[in-house]
């Protein structure tokens, strides 16, 4: 099975092809929000140093958010059209989700997701569920673990010497790639999905609404 993922949900831009659960290739670019100018011509490139066609591919995989609107916009509206002219299923993991199966567990020591929401605030999990916490909030809440914490996510480069001075130098000892989440690991945890959509069911995870929404509301 060949698995095409897209991972664009920050100011980073990844994409990698999966065969039988094996990474064959991948690309990863990390100079600003720019992922509509390369999306395509990266895909394109996957493919052609792989020798595969897009006619190869049995499923795609996609980071739903939350994260960058424009960046899962844009990602999402390729993917689903592959989909659609394919006829071929898409599998959606949520970016924290992501950054999880990035790091190995550490015994000892708790893995905490963040990404930075704007506004002092984070997007973490809460249980299984994704909500938004006000940094001190969220970091009152991890004192708890007497220093022993990794905060892994854009939050903790956002924050760092606030994580610094209330966590301990561990919560922000990951180096600044392994915030980034990767279309490599979104393509493993997607061979592993049981759940495939078709292109009409693919939606974005958003936990908040854009500024632009949120200043119409108010006006």
């Amino acid at each position: 099975m060949k698995i095409l993922s897209i991972e664009s949900s920050g100011k980073t831009f990844s994409a990698a092809l999966n065969e039988n659960n094996k990474a064959i290739a991948s690309v990863y670019y990390e100079f600003g929000h720019i992922h509509s100018e390369i999306i395509i011509t990266a895909v394109e490139r996957l493919l052609k140093d792989t020798n595969n066609f897009f006619e190869n591919i049995d499923k795609f995989a996609l980071s739903q958010g939350p994260g960058s609107f424009t960046g899962i916009r844009v990602a999402m509206t390729a993917i689903k059209t592959f989909s659609q002219i394919l006829n071929k299923p898409i599998v959606v993991i949520d970016t924290l989700s992501i950054l999880e199966a990035s790091l190995f567990k550490i015994k000892g020591i708790k893995i905490i997701t963040a990404i930075d929401a704007l506004r002092n605030e984070v997007y973490t999990k809460q249980g299984n569920k994704i909500v938004i916490k006000n940094i001190d909030l969220f970091i009152k809440n991890l004192k708890k673990y007497n220093n022993k914490v990794i905060v892994i996510g854009s939050a903790a480069i956002i924050y760092k010497e606030k994580l610094l001075k209330e966590l301990g130098r561990l919560s922000v000892s990951l180096p600044e790639i392994m915030h980034m989440p990767k279309a490599s690991v979104l393509a493993t945890l997607a061979y592993k999905a049981t759940t495939n959509l078709s292109y009409s069911q693919v939606k974005p995870l958003y936990i908040r609404r854009t500024w632009a929404e949120e200043s119409k509301k108010n006006n």
